[in-house]
């Protein structure tokens, strides 16, 4: 007889071992749950919040405003005034170094000065406060004060020359530097590397004793310190009997690949396109014409390729003469990288200087010199609408609300009433370049700037710690 038992209890035991083998121990459950609810509670356990270091500016209502009108060419003393507010009040003024103030009635005025002249307006006076110096034949608007400004086409020497001045509105001292081209690369001129101009001052520089040149220059200001207000003046000397003629040169804001330059005027005369290149790398431009009905390329009129850092001429007077010329307004720049322009349209007894305008998205406002005045809008972005208001020296409405259709690709013209001392341009559903043509005894080309009607006021607070 064979026992079963002692071998069914041994396979009993085997099963009870394997059984307590494969349960894990205590000590294994702890190792893995101590992890486990370490990460839970880590998920449930928010850092305290890091207060922010900085704080984005925000907008207010501008409440204080400062243009500069440059010391008088021949015959340019009257300093035009106008504020889009209408508003009337008082405007403080510094002519040279004396202070003064002057009186707004219904949003206009005017000053007679040579010197430089500042314009401060302050409380409602300084939203869409805008001036303008001419007579003469010559005009140009006043500035305001900006941390940098491009002067494109100047001249050092015997026959075309150039005189850069630097005002400073404020108490206080401001330094520039003043970089400088010509058709090789940059010109290295010690004299124009940080100026220092003092408080309620000016300096000024003829740049054919600082930087002399039978090249056309480019002039890019920078002001590190302070506030400067730039501008230029052109001069062209020709050898012979021809008296020698002279005009602002106005400022372009910033180089651009894309570019309209209008107040070529017409008739026949020369006229020279200026470009500038600022960049390290080699840079192709196209040129086209812009009519009231189209933007086309004329014929022989070659793409032209300016090297890095250079300045280049192109002259323009065979191209805006004749039958193809006719109703063209402006002169569209098209290049591959940044560049600055401007066209100098000479006659025997006048000079005109055209530059770059900045694009418009909502409003502009000029104060009007005399004489024949229009306005040419150029570089419509997309289908819209221009309206038009101007005011005479009484502040009536000359002009209540004129709507012009404006598209792309086109040029518009609109004339002004000889009466009117104000304009305020305001667009919709667009934006374009445009630009101020003004004919006494003499054409003179003044493009328009975005009308600046609020401030950007920093947040400011205790620092933490």
């Amino acid at each position: 007889m064979t026992e079963q038992a002692p071998q069914a209890e041994s396979g009993g035991r085997r099963r009870v071992a394997e059984a307590a083998r494969r349960r894990p121990s205590p000590l294994t459950l702890i190792a893995v749950a101590v992890p486990l609810l370490t990460v839970a509670a880590l998920a449930i356990v928010r850092p305290a919040e890091v207060p922010p270091t900085s704080f984005a500016p925000t907008s207010a209502a501008l409440d204080r405003a400062t243009a500069v009108c440059p010391a008088r060419l021949p015959g340019a003393d009257d300093v035009r005034l106008g504020s889009t507010g209408l508003g009337s009040g008082d405007l403080a003024l510094r002519v040279g170094r004396t202070d003064d103030t002057t009186t707004l009635e219904a949003g206009t005025g005017s000053v007679t000065e040579r010197e430089s002249v500042v314009v401060d307006g302050s409380a409602d006076l300084a939203a869409g406060l805008v001036a303008t110096r001419a007579g003469a034949g010559s005009a140009v608007t006043c500035d305001r004060p900006v941390p940098e400004q491009w002067f494109t086409g100047v001249g050092a020497s015997a026959e075309h020359s150039s005189i850069l001045t630097l005002v400073n509105p404020d108490k206080g001292p401001a330094v520039a530097d003043v970089i400088v081209w010509d058709g090789s690369g940059l010109v290295d001129v010690p004299a124009l590397r940080g100026i220092r101009v003092p408080g309620s001052g000016s300096t000024s520089f003829d740049l054919s004793d600082v930087a002399p040149s039978r090249d056309a220059l480019a002039l890019h200001v920078q002001v590190s310190r302070g506030r400067l207000a730039s501008s230029v003046v052109d001069v062209v000397d020709p050898v012979g009997r021809d008296r020698p003629v002279r005009e602002w040169l106005p400022a372009q804001a910033a180089p651009a690949e894309t570019s309209y330059v209008a107040g070529l005027g017409s008739g026949r005369a020369d006229r020279t396109l200026t470009l500038a290149n600022p960049g390290d790398s080699e840079v192709r431009v196209a040129l086209e014409l812009v009519s009231e009905e189209s933007e086309f390329a004329p014929a022989g009129l070659e793409e032209i390729t300016l090297a890095p850092a250079s300045v280049r001429e192109v002259d323009l007077s065979g191209v805006l003469r004749g039958r193809k010329a006719e109703g063209v307004q402006a002169l569209r720049v098209e290049a591959t990288g940044p560049v600055t322009a401007s066209v100098r349209t000479r006659i025997s007894d006048d000079l005109a200087l055209a530059v770059a305008g900045p694009g418009i998205a909502d409003e502009a406002a000029v104060a009007l010199p005399p004489g024949a005045k229009r306005l040419v809008v150029v570089g419509a972005t997309a289908p819209g609408v221009l309206t038009l208001q101007a005011w005479d020296e009484n502040g009536d409405a000359v002009v209540r609300e004129r709507r012009v259709e404006i598209d792309p690709a086109t040029a518009a013209r609109i004339r002004l009433p000889d009466d009117a001392v104000l304009a305020l341009v305001t667009l919709d559903r667009t934006a374009a370049v445009v630009s101020l043509e003004v004919s006494d005894r003499g054409l003179s080309a003044l493009p328009l700037s975005q009308l600046e009607t609020s401030s950007q006021v920093a947040d400011v607070r205790p620092a933490q710690r």
